[in-house]
């Protein structure tokens, strides 16, 4: 958006110069061209900044979780046996590193943990090593019932 509005910025403080501006040289802004389109691109710039930018749209995991993808529970093994989604397959965060031959890189991943902190850092130790469909599913507890 700082593009575009650079660009209507600069377009208009061009025509402003044009149509109104001081020809003078009394006036310090609008006598020149160049300066008009100048500060023209940088508020305009700001102005379109202050638009919401579009976000995406919020993954479903659930449905992702339905159409195939794996729930990979990276807490500790007892904390696993303790409770855990039928189904999720289980390796521990301080595992993970050694055991990604044990993951296909063209599946859907979610990972989970207790509370969302190790499921994170599984993320992003999946995506360095290459694996692009990865999300964050929070706490396994999000799973339970599903």
């Amino acid at each position: 958006m700082y593009i575009v509005g650079g660009l209507v910025g600069g377009l208009g403080g061009f025509l402003y110069w044009y149509y109104v501006g001081c020809r003078t040289g009394s006036c310090p802004i609008t006598s020149s061209p160049t300066m008009s389109v100048i500060w023209g691109a940088v508020m305009g710039g700001l102005l379109f900044s202050m638009f919401p930018k579009k976000k995406n749209e919020k993954l479903d995991l659930h449905e992702l979780l339905n159409n195939g993808a794996l729930l990979l529970d990276v807490r500790t093994r007892g904390e696993y046996s303790a409770g855990n989604v039928k189904g999720s397959k289980n390796i521990p965060l301080d595992e993970l590193a050694q055991s990604l031959s044990q993951l296909d890189k063209t599946q859907v991943i979610i990972t989970v943990c207790a509370s969302g902190m190790r499921s994170s850092r599984a993320i992003n130790l999946l995506k360095q090593n290459g694996f692009t469909n990865c999300h964050n599913g929070g706490s396994w507890m999000n799973f339970k019932n599903k």
